[in-house]
């Protein structure tokens, strides 16, 4: 299979496409790409046309392929649907491919803007990524309730969904936060840095629902009920770029640097630590950076065996307690970027080429006035937050994990996560009500919040 041999005009042909094909550049990494494609059979004879013109998606497809293989499975890519049929020595299961990509209109993550980067929030990246995430698993889901399921060699086997996010141009910065919180409903850690600048984690949030516009929203947390039991897991990796063909490339005559962090699990320290290294003193492994993202409620479970002592981190949900599980192995590739040095003309050259739109934005997000969000998460004894906009202020209805009754705290900003408004708590330069007293349930102590925010607009 010659996936380099340009079949399509060049103007219907993929940056991406374009980028590696540039005479004496990419050759190192063009060879880690072939051989990837090694004994992958293009079924319906349209791989080489996709990978030239759509690029990701068929991307995607030879990576999962060459990394089952290094996992020591053997992959059949003979059926026309699913796309592979895996034997491990655990067990066979049927895995689909899918990525996110930009919804119409929405600017492409191949035109890398980085003057942009200084109005793009993290929070807005993840937000985006979510929602498209979520698109791209429901999809899956329900192609395969509708034909997989039916199909002899799919029947009784675990369904893994595997799902990489090419959705927007700043799309390796949400690392794994973004799946899970689609899967989980996790948001984040919630911490507290003291006068020293040491950091305490003090608890964490989750949310279940991401604003897809004002007015539209749209649940996640698929893996925490049973909707999705015919959902074995979702395989994940943001670190499966073409930066990742570069650190498996032998070296070439300009140099690749590659900057990021990978976690620190030992019993000494727990954290992360940061690397700077050049092509080829730099090395990764194939499955470097692949998140394993297990539903607790499958019908057909899959065997973890597969993906344990490896540089594979493991997720999943206890739904006895509500809680997020995580398993981060040493060593495991947190983040990771690179960057080539070639000459500024050839750079120039190639920026021009790209055309230059107007592309949709993300709306800002907005909540509907007086509409109480279930958060969840703990922080202590403190539990089962909600929080809510009224009137200008952000209200947080909390249950007292140990007297089981409900009291509430306000502050007048709007905020839209826990931990934001725990920061902007922090700082003392808004207003707050602290409700002095307890309620045996949410909705009374929210009202008596309310009834505290409506006397303090009065005086």
């Amino acid at each position: 299979m010659d996936l380099f041999t340009p079949i399509v005009p060049k103007e219907e042909q993929h940056n991406h496409f374009l980028y590696i094909t540039e005479p004496g550049f990419c050759e190192p990494e063009i060879e880690v790409i072939k051989s990837w494609a090694d004994g992958f059979i293009d079924r319906n004879e349209k791989l080489v046309q996709e990978f030239q013109t759509k690029f990701n998606s068929v991307f995607w497809e030879l990576y999962l392929f060459a990394c089952f293989k290094e996992l020591g499975c053997s992959v059949d890519t003979s059926y026309e649907t699913p796309d592979f049929l895996v034997s491990s020595p655990y067990g066979d299961f049927i895995a689909e491919a899918a990525i996110a990509s930009n919804s119409e209109g929405y600017r492409p993550e191949w035109d890398k803007d980085y003057d942009l980067l200084e109005n793009t929030s993290i929070k807005d990246i993840l937000r985006l990524s979510a929602l498209r995430l979520e698109f791209s698993i429901k999809k899956k889901e329900k192609k395969f309730r509708k034909d997989y399921s039916k199909l002899p060699h799919v029947k009784n086997k675990p369904f893994v969904i595997c799902v990489a996010p090419f959705e927007q141009p700043f799309f390796f910065l949400q690392d794994s936060l973004a799946i899970i919180r689609v899967l989980y409903g996790y948001e984040e850690v919630l911490s507290r840095r003291d006068a020293d600048g040491n950091l305490t984690i003090i608890g964490d949030s989750y949310n279940y629902r991401v604003q897809k516009k004002p007015g539209f929203n749209v649940n996640v947390g698929l893996f925490t009920n049973s909707k999705l039991k015919h959902v074995s897991a979702v395989i994940f990796n943001n670190r499966a770029t073409f930066c990742k063909v570069r650190a498996l490339a032998k070296i070439s005559k300009y140099p690749v640097l590659f900057s990021g962090s990978r976690s620190c699990q030992s019993d000494q320290q727990v954290g992360l630590y940061r690397f700077l290294e050049e092509r080829p003193i730099y090395k990764e492994t194939i499955a470097d950076g692949l998140h394993i993202l297990i539903n607790p409620f499958a019908e057909n479970p899959l065997d973890l065996k597969l993906f344990e002592n490896r540089e594979i981190a493991i997720h999943n949900y206890d739904p006895k307690t509500g809680d997020y599980l995580s398993y981060i192995p040493n060593n495991f590739l947190l983040h990771r970027t690179c960057t080539s040095i070639t000459s500024a003309d050839h750079l120039q050259e190639f920026k021009k080429s790209l055309k230059e739109q107007n592309y949709k934005e993300l709306e800002p997000e907005i909540w509907e006035e007086d509409d109480l969000i279930e958060f969840g998460g703990k922080l202590g004894y403190i539990c089962n937050n909600h929080m809510a906009h009224y009137k200008g202020w952000s209200v947080i209805v909390s249950l007292d994990s140990i007297d089981q009754d409900w009291s509430s705290i306000a502050i007048q900003k709007l905020c839209y996560s826990i931990s934001e408004f725990q920061s902007e708590n922090s700082k003392g330069s808004q207003n707050s009500i602290l409700l002095g007293e307890f309620f045996s349930t949410k909705d009374e102590a929210y009202i008596a919040m309310k009834k505290k925010i409506d006397e303090f607009k009065a005086t």
